[in-house]
């Protein structure tokens, strides 16, 4: 009997947990939930890295920041090339047209940046290959939270689209309404 009580004890202490923290396993929203956040997560923190890997670089290289405006490609520039030494014989036609690949080498030449290590040079291009992957994830999480959303709640997607969508149910509790939500029709 003992290890009986123990056991119910267990089961009990585990449902009053679960209770407690409201874990719904059914819970289908709980993956949109997360999707958003770690998309909004995510959004941060690419912003705080190609903010640091823009201010960083431009020390070396300050011109090319005003010169390629999209931050992925950016990154992918200095991935390419690293130091500014080595844009004139850098092959830059996959990733910019080529007037902007031309306007990229005559800056390079001309350039008023500072000289850096290769250390620091080393740096920056961990940092561009960090701001690349994360946003190959972004990009992926973000396929999934349109396909999650158009299975679950395609007339809210249809209407608002799957990131306020998303939004909408991280902030509503649409769980406990069955097939009804806060709008008074199903999902």
């Amino acid at each position: 009997e003992p290890r009986e009580m123990a056991a119910m004890c267990l089961g009990l202490a585990h449902s009053l947990s679960r209770y407690r923290l409201k874990f719904s396993a059914d819970k289908v929203d709980t993956m949109i939930v997360q999707a958003i956040s770690l998309l909004d997560d995510l959004d941060k923190e690419l912003n705080n890295y190609i903010m640091r890997c823009r201010e960083w670089y431009g020390w070396h290289f300050p011109e090319l920041g005003k010169i390629i405006s999209d931050n992925l490609t950016y990154c992918k520039c200095l991935q390419k090339v690293g130091d500014r030494k080595n844009y004139a014989s850098a092959k830059l036609s996959e990733l910019l047209p080529e007037e902007v690949e031309a306007e990229v080498k005559a800056a390079a030449e001309i350039s008023m940046g500072t000289e850096v290590s290769e250390e620091d040079i080393c740096n920056i291009l961990h940092l561009c290959t960090q701001v690349i992957e994360i946003s190959e994830y972004r990009t992926q999480l973000y396929e999934y939270l349109q396909n999650r959303m158009m299975a679950i709640a395609p007339n809210v997607t249809v209407m608002v689209g799957e990131l306020v969508g998303a939004r909408l149910i991280a902030h509503a509790d649409f769980s406990n309404a069955g097939s009804q939500n806060c709008f008074g029709y199903p999902l």
